[in-house]
């Protein structure tokens, strides 16, 4: 008995150094057990960082989710049931994606990149895409239009890898605002025509209704904002697209995204999300091209009244909420609660 004990004490004195030789040296093993992509490169721990992020960004939507109750009585089963919400979701079976779009944030880009993964054009250099190209009815499958069964899609989007990509909603709509009501383009002269006019002629006062341009052209910030507003009170699901709230595009209370996309980290996300879904290695996002809507933010919010830029916080309440932005920023542009 007593030589037995001598054995087992024998064996554990011999296996402690391969024992702490396996703790000192784990850490260099751990990288690539630890990683949650695949990639050849086990120094790119940059990844785990960004899992982390992705983690933090889907727990503040959960929260906000839950502690925010007028969501105007939807449901993931009326989504798949009424079709017409999926609109701004587009598929990619090959590699098992949704993608969600918004419009004014690189979404015209990120359909371009959905052509390619889902073999809708024979380009393999996104740029080498019109711009227009991605935008016409049909040219990429949307869940709107999709002939599955309900259970099929049911099955789909809790499955598939679904993404979407968000940016500071004001800084969205003063570049809806420039882009559609503003600039000399063929787009934003029939947003003129068909929302430009509508805005002047309900917000112009004693002479100014006169000297209303049938092209739509020249409406204000402030008009522009006004007319949100009571959009969004009247009629939230009619709104156009490219300034409707992203609870109203993309329904992130209801659909589980696994990861959130957000403009102000644009390079890094689109490529966590192409290595995430599987893309090919040599498929990249086009190149960032610096955005001057950022630097014209503040002149716009300040043609605002306060009262109407509580207004406007409120109306995209919870877009600001859900996807973790700020609304005041130094400048204040909504009126303090103890009236400073």
């Amino acid at each position: 008995m007593e030589r037995e004990h001598v054995v087992r004490l024998l064996a554990v004195c011999l296996a402690l150094p391969s024992l702490v030789y396996y703790i000192l040296m784990g850490s260099d093993t751990s990288t690539v057990r630890y990683h949650p992509l695949p990639t050849d490169d086990p120094d790119e721990l940059w990844w785990s960082d960004w899992e982390k992020v992705q983690r933090s960004r889907r727990e503040a939507l959960a929260h906000g989710c839950k502690h925010h109750k007028n969501l105007r009585g939807k449901s993931f089963f009326k989504l798949v049931t009424n079709r017409r919400y999926l609109y701004n979701l587009v598929i990619d079976d090959k590699h098992r994606t949704v993608y969600c779009y918004v419009p004014q944030v690189a979404c015209t880009n990120w359909k371009r990149m959905m052509m390619i993964l889902s073999g809708r054009t024979n380009k393999t250099d996104p740029l080498a895409i019109r711009s227009y190209v991605p935008h016409v009815e049909g040219v990429l499958p949307r869940l709107s239009s999709s002939r599955m069964t309900s259970s099929l899609l049911h099955h789909k989007l809790r499955t598939y890898t679904k993404f979407l990509f968000v940016r500071h909603p004001v800084e969205r709509l003063v570049s809806a605002y420039r882009n559609k009501l503003v600039i000399n383009s063929t787009s934003a002269a029939d947003f003129k025509r068909r929302y430009g006019v509508k805005i002047l002629k309900k917000f112009r006062k004693g002479d100014a209704v006169q000297n209303i341009s049938k092209t739509g052209h020249g409406v204000t910030f402030a008009e522009f904002v006004s007319y949100l507003i009571e959009k969004r009170h009247d009629s939230p699901q009619s709104m156009n697209e490219h300034w409707a709230p992203y609870v109203e595009l993309c329904h992130p209370c209801f659909i589980k995204y696994n990861i959130i996309g957000k403009y102000e980290t644009l390079e890094e996300d689109a490529e966590y999300v192409l290595r995430k879904i599987g893309a090919p290695p040599k498929l990249h996002f086009p190149p960032l091209v610096m955005s001057k809507t950022t630097a014209l933010v503040e002149s716009h919010m300040n043609t605002l009244t306060p009262a109407l830029r509580k207004k406007l916080y409120d109306a995209y309440r919870l877009d600001f909420k859900l996807f973790g932005y700020d609304y005041v920023k130094e400048k204040d542009y909504v009126t303090q609660e103890n009236g400073s």
